[in-house]
C-alpha cells in the first residue's frame, strides 16, 4: 500500500514538473474555484452572519433590559414581570431561578451549564407538549438573589447556516470540476498550437523546410506568434536556398576557368621552347587568376556587409545627389552602347552610407549596360518613399526574378556575359542595410519586357 502511494506521489509530481499545460490548466481551475469561494465567503459575510449578529444583539440589550427594571422594583415582584408565553414579540425567552430553585417562566428546566453573558452558547429543550426538540442560544446572569436565563430560538437561523454551508460545498465541489472545463478548453487550444509547431519543426530537424504553421487569421497571440515563426522559418529557407545556390554557381562559375587554367598549364609543360604563344598563355592564366580573386574578393566583402550590425557611420545624406554622381560616372559606359538615361529625382534626404549608396546606384546601372541592347532606354525616378530604376530591354523571367538578387546568380544567358554574379547581390545587401524593401517586375508588363526595380525607402525627411 505504502508503495503504491509512493508511486502516486511520485507520478503526480513528475507530471507537475514535465507538464506546464497540466500545471497551468489546474492553476486555472484552483483559482476560478478561489474565486467562487470568496464569492460565498462574501454572501455568508454580508447575509447570515448580520442576521446571527442582530439576533444575538437584541438578547443581550433585553438582558440588560431586564437589570434596568430589577434596580426600579423589588426583587420579589420579577417573577411578575414575565411573560406567560413561550415566545415575546421579539422571540426572547426568560426565565428565573431563584435561590430555593424555583423555577419562574416559560421553560420547566433551567440549565446550568450556560455561559455568563454576554457570552451566548446552544443548548435543546423540548417545546410545550409536543415533545419536540428545540434549539435555542442564550445564556445566564445574577440578579437580586435570581439567576435570569435569557435565550432566543435561532433554530432557523442554525438551520439556515447549515443548509448554506452544505449548499457551499455542494457548489464548491462543483465548481471546481467546472473550473476544469474552461482550463481543459485552453489547455487543448495550447496544445493544438504547440503541436503544430512541434510538426513544423521536426520536419525541419529532417532537413525539409517547406513545412509551415497553419494559421486562421485570427490576429490573436497565437496567430501572430505563428506569423513571426513562418516569417523566420521563410527567412532561414530563403538562406539556406541562396546557400545551395552559391554553392551550385561556385561550382558552375569555377569549373570553366579551372579547367581553362589547367589546359592552358598542360600546354606549356608540352612546349619545349619559350615563344610569343607562351607569354599569351602566361598572360591569360594570370586573368584567369585575378579573376578568380576578385570573385572571391568580392563574396567576403559581402559577408562583411551582411554582419554589419552598427549604423553609427551614417549620416545624413541627399540620395538625389548621389544618383547624380553615379549617374554621371555611368553615362560614358551607357554611350559606348549608344544606350540613353533619364533622370528624374527630386531631393530626399535620409540617413545612410553614401559610398555604399553609390555603388547601389552604379552596379544597377552597370547592370542595364551589360544586359540592355543598344540603344536601350535606362531612367531613374526619385520620390520620397521610392526610387525606381527601370529600362526596356529584354528583362528577367518572372521564376528568376526574385532569385538575381542572390549571390553568384546568373540566368543561363548571362553566362557568357563578362562578370562575377556579385553585382545584384551587393545591391541587396546594400538595401537591406538600410532598411529598404525591394520590388522586382516587368517595365512592361503587357509585353512582359523590360526590367524594374523599385526601391521603398522608410522615414525620410525634406
Amino acid at each position: 500500500m505504502n508503495n503504491l502511494l509512493a508511486q502516486g506521489k511520485a507520478l503526480v509530481i513528475n507530471t507537475w514538473r514535465r507538464h506546464s499545460l497540466w500545471r497551468l490548466s489546474l492553476s486555472i481551475a484552483i483559482m476560478l474555484w478561489l474565486a467562487v469561494a470568496v464569492a460565498l465567503f462574501t454572501i455568508y459575510q454580508l447575509s447570515i452572519q448580520p442576521l446571527i449578529q442582530s439576533r444575538q444583539q437584541i438578547l443581550l440589550q433585553h438582558a440588560q433590559q431586564l437589570q434596568s427594571v430589577s434596580e426600579a422594583n423589588a426583587p420579589s415582584a420579577l417573577p411578575d414581570l414575565l411573560d406567560d408565553t413561550l415566545y415575546d414579540p421579539h422571540g426572547i425567552i426568560t426565565v428565573l431561578r431563584s435561590d430555593t430553585s424555583e423555577i419562574y417562566g416559560s421553560l420547566n428546566h433551567f440549565p446550568s451549564t450556560l455561559p455568563s453573558c454576554p457570552t451566548l452558547k446552544p443548548f435543546p429543550v423540548v417545546r410545550g407538549n409536543s415533545g419536540n426538540l428545540s434549539l435555542l442560544e442564550g445564556c445566564q446572569f445574577e440578579m437580586d438573589g435570581y439567576s435570569v436565563l435569557v435565550a432566543t430560538d435561532s433554530e432557523y437561523l442554525w438551520q439556515v447556516r447549515e443548509n448554506f454551508e452544505n449548499a457551499a460545498i455542494v457548489v464548491l465541489i462543483c465548481a471546481f470540476f467546472i473550473a476544469l472545463i474552461p482550463s481543459w478548453i485552453i489547455r487543448r487550444k495550447m496544445k493544438s498550437q504547440l503541436s503544430g509547431i512541434h510538426s513544423v519543426v521536426s520536419q525541419i530537424e529532417k532537413g525539409r523546410f517547406g513545412g509551415r504553421i497553419q494559421t486562421n487569421n485570427s490576429h490573436d497571440e497565437w496567430d501572430n506568434i505563428a506569423h513571426y515563426i513562418n516569417a523566420m522559418l521563410d527567412e532561414i529557407e530563403s538562406s539556406i536556398t541562396q546557400i545551395q545556390g552559391v554553392t551550385d554557381a561556385v561550382a558552375h562559375d569555377l569549373r570553366t576557368p579551372l579547367t581553362r587554367i589547367k589546359n592552358r598549364l598542360s600546354t606549356l609543360e608540352s612546349g619545349a621552347e619559350h615563344t610569343h604563344q607562351t607569354d599569351e598563355q602566361i598572360t591569360q592564366i594570370q586573368q584567369e587568376f585575378d579573376d578568380l580573386l576578385q570573385t572571391f574578393n568580392a563574396m567576403l566583402e559581402l559577408s562583411k556587409l551582411e554582419n554589419i550590425g552598427d549604423k553609427s557611420q551614417f549620416v545624413d545624406l541627399d540620395l538625389s545627389r548621389i544618383i547624380q554622381d553615379a549617374a554621371e560616372l555611368a553615362e560614358a559606359q551607357l554611350e559606348e552602347k549608344q544606350q540613353t538615361l533619364s533622370i528624374d529625382v527630386s531631393p530626399v534626404v535620409m540617413k545612410g552610407e553614401p559610398s555604399l549608396l553609390f555603388r547601389l546606384i552604379y552596379n544597377l546601372l552597370d547592370n542595364a549596360y551589360k544586359y540592355c541592347p543598344n540603344q536601350a532606354h535606362v531612367s531613374i525616378q526619385l520620390s520620397q518613399d521610392a526610387l525606381i530604376i527601370k529600362d526596356n530591354g529584354p528583362g528577367v523571367p518572372k521564376d528568376q526574378q526574385q532569385k538575381i538578387m542572390q549571390r553568384l546568380y546568373r540566368a543561363d544567358k548571362s553566362r557568357n556575359t563578362p562578370g562575377h554574379g556579385l553585382g545584384l547581390a551587393l545591391v541587396a545587401v546594400v538595401a537591406k542595410l538600410h532598411e529598404m524593401d525591394i520590388d522586382i517586375s516587368f517595365s512592361d508588363s503587357i509585353q512582359e519586357a523590360g526590367l524594374k526595380i523599385v526601391f521603398h525607402i522608410p522615414n525620410t525627411k525634406g
